[in-house]
């Protein structure tokens, strides 16, 4: 049988494996993580620290106990920090500056882009084609409307792959 390793935030992380740590409530845990990441909003970390110790009472490495009106979280035997490993948002593993590009996916992507401005014109043109049906044909307009925001719905999509792709190349390229 493997051992699973639970992922969690790295200062949450550090924070319990303190040794004299052995009971703590979820607003002194999330105190602290503010204290250690002040750039953290409130409610960010109130969701964090809840989710965090809900997942490690999940494991059962922490315990829910009812001090008078107050909820603690108190360790278990059963917890092991060699289980427990720091979890990396998506923004610290990928850093703009650190992606690496040749020339070739530089070109590859502007080929793409390009593609995509030919694509957007041939949607807009079928769109106003679709619409100078409607109101040449009026009586149509009930089989012609469908298609015609069809187009303009596509249209909108490629926009919105142009712009990505703009913001890409623009970050690549460092302007």
């Amino acid at each position: 049988m493997t051992i699973s390793v639970i992922s969690i935030n790295e200062v949450i992380l550090n924070i319990l494996k303190d040794k004299k740590l052995q009971q703590i409530s979820a607003v002194e845990l999330k105190k602290l993580f503010l204290d250690a990441s002040p750039t953290s909003k409130n409610k960010q970390a109130t969701q964090l620290v809840h989710r965090t110790l809900n997942k490690l009472c999940r494991y059962q490495f922490f315990e829910k106990v009812a001090v008078g009106k107050k909820v603690m979280f108190s360790k278990t035997a059963q917890f092991d920090e060699n289980r427990l490993s720091d979890s990396k948002s998506k923004s610290e593993v990928i850093h703009p500056s650190e992606v690496k590009t040749s020339m070739t996916n530089s070109n590859e992507l502007k080929a793409t882009l390009n593609q995509y401005q030919i694509d957007l014109l041939g949607l807009i043109g079928e769109a106003e084609e679709f619409k100078r049906l409607i109101n040449e044909y009026p009586e149509a307009k009930t089989t012609l409307y469908p298609r015609y925001m069809q187009a303009k719905n596509q249209s909108s999509t490629m926009v919105g792959k142009i712009n990505a792709i703009e913001v890409f190349i623009n970050s690549l390229e460092g302007c």
